[in-house]
């Protein structure tokens, strides 16, 4: 998570401003004063200081938030840092920018002098101080719980593709060196289904190392499911007890986490006895499980 001094104080004018504006209008509504007084006059000459004055103490409540809660992990020591040493200091940086630096400006203090003693200017601007800062801690949480969020998000991302190279990973290697040797006898003999052998070899290998899509459409994993089968129907000397119905309609839109179906496939041809007419192989989604389907 990154220090975003620039949107804290672009958040800041916007919320400093439309406080403002809204108190100017109340007072107008109530007492009968110039709208946007503030920003007109000596008034509007002292806005951007005051407004700076605010936003010093919303960059404390801010960095001691970041600093502490989110770096260090130590959320009760952020806590009392901000009530015990953040509140006083921003407290001293108002008194410093307005009745000293403004008033060296101006010749005039924004308090009276009575309020001006240490106690009574202390105990009135907590108010004021924690009105202000608590802009600044709003926008550390909110920025707090956009970021866990995505980390959040990564996190699942990376599990889903963990899973998904972990299924490839169950992908018997012996199928591809069963098939490479198939399809090294099929070129040897000269067959015409050498060419096609490797291309179907090829798209397969392609879709199970290269493929990061989470969700595929279905037509595309069957299609590739389909090399599989076909790839693996090269390995026998005799023809297999099968019966494989995967066709789908072509405007099929359902997806699917990819190389979900040939793991089963797989152990298919593994586990099944491809010689047993009675009970065969069986590949279709249509065909019920009392029919012995494997």
């Amino acid at each position: 998570m990154k220090f975003k001094l620039g949107w804290l104080s672009f958040g800041f004018f916007i919320f400093y401003s439309f406080q403002q504006m809204t108190w100017s209008i109340g007072n107008h509504l109530n007492n009968g004063d110039t709208i946007f007084y503030f920003l007109r006059g000596k008034a509007g000459l002292y806005f951007p200081f005051h407004m700076l004055v605010w936003f010093l103490s919303v960059l404390v409540s801010y960095s001691l938030f970041y600093i502490l809660f989110y770096r260090y992990k130590q959320k009760t020591a952020a806590i009392l840092c901000y009530i015990l040493i953040g509140i006083p200091l921003m407290i001293g940086i108002r008194y410093v920018m307005e009745e000293v630096i403004l008033f060296a400006i101006k010749g005039k203090h924004n308090y009276s002098a009575d309020m001006l003693i240490p106690l009574r200017y202390f105990i009135d601007n907590i108010y004021f101080t924690i009105y202000y800062s608590a802009f600044g801690i709003v926008f550390f949480f909110i920025q707090l719980n956009n970021h866990q969020q995505k980390m959040q998000n990564q996190l699942l991302l990376k599990s889903r593709q963990a899973e998904l190279a972990f299924l490839r990973s169950q992908i018997n290697p012996h199928f591809l060196f069963n098939s490479l040797n198939n399809v090294y006898t099929l070129v040897y003999q000269g067959s015409d289904k050498a060419l096609t052998s490797i291309s179907k070899l090829s798209e397969l290998l392609r879709y199970m190392l290269y493929e990061e899509e989470q969700k595929v459409a279905l037509i595309k994993e069957v299609r590739y499911l389909q090399h599989y089968i076909d790839l693996q129907l090269m390995r026998y000397d005799f023809v297999p007890a099968t019966k494989i119905n995967i066709s789908l309609p072509a405007d099929c839109t359902l997806r699917i986490a990819p190389l979900t179906l040939i793991p089963f496939v797989e152990n298919a041809f593994k586990h099944g006895n491809l010689r047993d007419e009675n009970i065969p192989l069986v590949v279709d989604p249509s065909f019920k499980w009392r029919n012995h389907s494997i």
